[in-house]
Parts: structure tokens; C-alpha cells; sequence
């Protein structure tokens, strides 16, 4: 009896592959065969979801053409490129392949409209087929297996946006039905592609605004510390250990930035506080204690205008609340407290022990620990104490270490 091989065409990720197709003595047999309308209506039905997926287009693009293989009634190779016209307009740009040989990737990684099947299918606005390697194929390369293609433009209303090519068996016949489904998968990768390139627009901007935002919050932080020589630097060491607390505790990027923000501009509402008080070398009394602890309120009123994208304001107000409700301005307990405005707690108060006061020395490292050890849970968020004394016993944080901005 001949040994049958049986091998796998594609590794196959169940959460985002299509169906097993294997192969026996190099024939294709399909598992659990479909209706070709199911198969259609499935694969469409796939395509939409993926571009819902928080991927990279590269990534998403190559997962396509992976779904497109398994359909079991095109007769197509494992074979195929997406094309995509990148910065120069009458260019197409490999974005995603699947199966193609090596010469290919350096060959065709940049194909002018016009040039080869690719690019007439770019600039002719129109598929183009072909039985085998003719004419048309401009970019070959010596040992080229033989082969034919369609070449399908990716179109909007804007204009092409890029071709897909397939690669089908020498001598295959055009298939109308075969091109009809190839345009339907075309219309919705038209559709995820600007969808994706609206989203990285956004993106783009918001990073811009966020630089921008973030600049204006240091100018107005090196403001307050001019006003205050005592606490010059407070601000951004303060900003520094919260952000390596956070890190340290695994939350979001988004909340770090929230955080590290938030710290360089907590004391924001001390401009409201005569410098006379702020350094003042003595015990304070009862009506300059209430004005130093007006702060938190000013801060918030003052930048809870700002359309901010992240919670700055609300953090700022919150960075004085204790977990047992002893905290000020507004009492809040344990979950009615922010987890940054925790974190920016535990680190304001580390800070502020180990730095020297116009009211006294500085008390030192290990008070600060001793502090935050014996209220954990009490006054203070029990996860961020632990991420705190991990960076502070265990890898050696140096809060006066130089603050990356």
C-alpha cells in the first residue's frame, strides 16, 4: 500500500482561522463540505468581524486572504498578496502576503500603476486574469513556478485603493462566479480598509493633542514651583513614583498617562494660597490649614474646563481622599476613591516625608514605609502600598532620581 501524506495547508488558530482544508498526496479534500452560499455568506460574515478586531491592518489584511484560501469551491493556491497605494498615489505597496516565494517579496514590494498585472489592474480600474506566466508579467524572477493570476482593484468612490492578487493553477479557465465572489470580498476589504485608516487618523490626532495638553501642563506646574521654592521638584517626583507605581501594578497605558500628568499638576490650587503660608516655618493654624486644604478644589475648578482626554480634574480633587474617609475635601471611602487618585495618594505622601519642609527636616525613606505599611488598607489603597514598597524595599526606586517627562 503507497503511504498517504497528510499535511495541514495553513497553521490554523481556531479563534480567527477558517475551516481545516488538508491535503492527501498533494489532492485538496475538504472537511465537512458546504454549500457554496453558506461558504459565501460565512466568509463575508467573518471578514466584517475582523474588522472589529483592535489588530494591525497588515495583520488583518494577511488573516483575509487566509479566509479567502479555505473556501473550498475557488480554485485558488495558498497563494496571494494585498496590495495597498501607499504615499506616492501612483504606487502599490505589498502590505500582506501569504505563500509567496522570496524573489516575489523584494520584486513586487513596490509596483507602479501599469506595470505587471498588479498594476494594470490599479490603473485600468478593471480585474485582470491570466491562464499562465504571459506578457503581462513583468516582475518574474528565474525558477518561477508556473501560474496564473486574478488581480482584482480594491475600489471607493475616492478612487483604488490598493489590488488584491490571487494565485490560480496554470491553465485555469475564468470563472465568472469566482470573480463575482472576489468582488463581493473586495467591496468589504474596501470598507475595513478606510475604516482602519479613519481610526489611525484619529489616533494620530489625539496623540498630537495629547503632546500638546501635556506641554501646557508642565508650563503651568513649573509656574506653581516658582511660587513655592520649597516644594520645586515636589510636582515631578511625585508625578515620576506614581507613574512606577502604576507600571508596577499593571494598569492601563491610558491611566498611567492620566496618572503621570496628574501628579506633575496635583498642586495646581496652592496658587490660591499666599506665599507667606506655603512658607511658613512654623505649625500653621487653624484658618491657614483650611485654606491649604482648599486646594484640592481649586485645583479641580480650575481645570475641570480643560476637555481634557483623561480624568485630570477628578484626580487632582481625589488626590487627598483616604480609604477609611478621613480625607479631605470630600470624605470619599475605599471604591469612591479613583485608583489614580489612590496611586497619586500613596505617592504624594512618600514624597513629601522623604523631602525637607519649610516646617521641618526630612523624615527619611524608611518613615515614609513605615507610614504606608502600618495605614495599608486603612488610609491607604492595600494593591498600591504593596506595588510601592516592592519599588522602594526591592528595586531600589530612587525618588529623587532624575524625572523622565
Amino acid at each position: 500500500m503507497n503511504d498517504i501524506k497528510v499535511t495541514k495547508d495553513h497553521p490554523i488558530d481556531t479563534r480567527t482561522d477558517p475551516p481545516s482544508r488538508w491535503t492527501i498526496n498533494d489532492q485538496k479534500c475538504v472537511t465537512n463540505p458546504r454549500h457554496p452560499s453558506e461558504e459565501i455568506a460565512e466568509i463575508l460574515s467573518v471578514l466584517v468581524q475582523l474588522s472589529l478586531k483592535d489588530i494591525p491592518l497588515k495583520e488583518q489584511l494577511r488573516l483575509i486572504l487566509q479566509h479567502v484560501f479555505s473556501v473550498s469551491w475557488l480554485s485558488l493556491q495558498s497563494k496571494g498578496a494585498v496590495f495597498l497605494v501607499g504615499d506616492d498615489p501612483g504606487v502599490l505597496v505589498m502590505t500582506a502576503q501569504c505563500g509567496l516565494a522570496a524573489p516575489l517579496l523584494s520584486i513586487c514590494e513596490r509596483v507602479p500603476f501599469g506595470h505587471c498585472l498588479c498594476g494594470q489592474a490599479a490603473s485600468l480600474k478593471e480585474v485582470q486574469y491570466a491562464p499562465c506566466i504571459d506578457e503581462r508579467h513583468c516582475n518574474s524572477y528565474s525558477g518561477i513556478l508556473p501560474h496564473g493570476h486574478y488581480c482584482i482593484p480594491i475600489e471607493t468612490e475616492a478612487g483604488v485603493l490598493g489590488v488584491l492578487t490571487f494565485y490560480i493553477e496554470e491553465g485555469h479557465t475564468r470563472s465568472e462566479k469566482e470573480v463575482e465572489f472576489l468582488r463581493a470580498v473586495i467591496a468589504v476589504l474596501a470598507g475595513i480598509i478606510e475604516h482602519l485608516r479613519v481610526q489611525e487618523k484619529l489616533k494620530d490626532a489625539l496623540a498630537t493633542l495629547r503632546k500638546a495638553l501635556g506641554g501646557t501642563i508642565e508650563v503651568v506646574a513649573s509656574m506653581i514651583e516658582r511660587r513655592d521654592p520649597y516644594t520645586a521638584g515636589h510636582q515631578r517626583r511625585v508625578a515620576n513614583l506614581a507613574r512606577a507605581i502604576a507600571t508596577e501594578m499593571g494598569l492601563s497605558q491610558d491611566q498611567i498617562d492620566a496618572i503621570r500628568l496628574a501628579g506633575v499638576i496635583h498642586d495646581l490650587g496652592k496658587i490660591s494660597v499666599p506665599v507667606e503660608i506655603l512658607t511658613y516655618p512654623g505649625k500653621l493654624g487653624d484658618v491657614e490649614m483650611a485654606l491649604i486644604k482648599r486646594h484640592p478644589d481649586v485645583g479641580y475648578e480650575t481645570l475641570k474646563m480643560i476637555d481634557f482626554p483623561w480624568p485630570i480634574a477628578q484626580i487632582v480633587w481625589q488626590h487627598h481622599e483616604k480609604m477609611d474617609g478621613s480625607g479631605y475635601p470630600l470624605g470619599l471611602t475605599g471604591e469612591q476613591i479613583m485608583p489614580e487618585a489612590r496611586v497619586l495618594c500613596v505617592a504624594d505622601v512618600v514624597e513629601a516625608m522623604v523631602s525637607h519642609r519649610p516646617y521641618r527636616p526630612a523624615l527619611g525613606l524608611e518613615k515614609a514605609i513605615d507610614e504606608i505599611s502600618r495605614n495599608r488598607g486603612i488610609l491607604y489603597d492595600a494593591m498600591v502600598v504593596d506595588a510601592a514598597l516592592k519599588l522602594l524595599k526591592e528595586e531600589g526606586f530612587q525618588i529623587d532620581r532624575e524625572v523622565k517627562k
